[in-house]
């Protein structure tokens, strides 16, 4: 069995002084949010390791079928690579729990914000070889948002498609 240390909201876990660690099923969520949301090509040691989710979609002004069909593209690629990052791991000899690795991705749903048409909410599901259910979610929006609170006042500065 491997672990992970714990990780949430980008920020390392600390209990009692000490950093937390993971494993199983829940280090396999982790493992899959890391490499859907790392933008690939950012890890110069190892390029191939993210996803091009956010390149292709950010910033591009496309119909929302479309923006849904390179999302579940570029997650699958995404997903792929994490297997096969299993599998050397284990002929590595790495011990990697059954709960740790992925069998089967379930599904890969991308849909649409009724809110804001600019956001796209993401929910992956997969079985491990353990046989143990995982389904894990996030959203991504087509444009940068910073939110920015000023006094009473929030100001949303939006960088979308042409914007330098």
């Amino acid at each position: 069995m491997s672990f992970d240390l714990s990780i949430v909201n980008g920020d390392f876990v600390i209990q009692n002084g000490d950093l937390n660690t993971i494993e199983d099923t829940t280090k396999l969520t982790q493992d899959i949010l890391k490499m859907c949301l790392t933008t690939a090509g950012t890890n110069p040691i190892h390029p191939w390791y993210g996803s091009f989710l956010s390149r292709t979609i950010i910033g591009n002004a496309m119909q929302s079928s479309i923006i849904v069909q390179i999302a579940k593209s570029q997650l699958t690629t995404a997903l792929n690579n994490l297997k096969d990052l299993q599998t050397l791991q284990t002929q590595s000899f790495q011990r990697v729990s059954a709960d740790e690795q992925i069998a089967a991705v379930s599904n890969i749903s991308v849909l649409q914000s009724q809110v804001d048409p600019t956001e796209y909410s993401i929910v992956i599901s997969v079985l491990t070889k353990g046989l143990q259910p995982i389904t894990t979610s996030f959203s991504v929006a087509t444009i940068w948002k910073i939110h920015v609170t000023i006094g009473t006042r929030l100001l949303i500065l939006v960088r979308g498609v042409n914007d330098g």
